[in-house]
């Protein structure tokens, strides 16, 4: 079954969110060591003492339009690495909402991620406890975490203390 692309920019924001912004952090991280570096370069290879102000004015005028470029790119940068995520995040989503709708006892069809997905095996991996699952499930009468939770629920306290750890 072909698998249609992602729509979603951001499949798991928590994930995604804090990866775009390493990445920001990286290049900005960048930027001024890079600076610093340029900076006393040339007030050690500059010749006779010059005021700081008029070292930081030179850097600019020769690196500044450098900075800009890489300032241009950035966002392109973030936008590829939040669409690379996509690769780990949505199948991980994917299998979490088919796990939980699993342990509330729904029906959950075998899961199959998108080609160029991370951790293709997780799904084949998921599919056999889903298959064991079913066969218990059809064998007996397993409680589901909804039915545990009810309060009509008739569930032996040894069965009650083996389920909860």
């Amino acid at each position: 079954m072909a698998r249609r692309p992602r729509k979603q920019l951001l499949v798991d924001v928590r994930v995604q969110g804090a990866l775009a912004l390493r990445v920001c952090f990286y290049w900005l991280l960048c930027i001024v060591g890079t600076t610093i570096a340029l900076l006393c370069w040339r007030i050690t290879a500059s010749g006779p003492a010059r005021l700081f102000y008029l070292q930081l004015d030179d850097l600019w005028f020769q690196y500044g339009p450098v900075v800009l470029i890489l300032a241009g790119l950035l966002p392109l940068i973030v936008y590829d690495m939040v669409r690379l995520s996509h690769r780990f995040t949505g199948p991980v989503f994917r299998l979490r909402n088919c796990m939980r709708k699993l342990a509330q006892g729904e029906h959950v069809e075998p899961i199959h991620f998108r080609k160029g997905d991370m951790w293709q095996e997780l799904a084949d991996e998921f599919n056999s406890l889903l298959t064991l699952v079913e066969e218990l499930k059809s064998k007996t009468q397993v409680p589901t975490i909804a039915a545990l939770e009810s309060p009509n629920s008739e569930v032996s306290p040894v069965r009650e203390v083996a389920l909860t750890g």
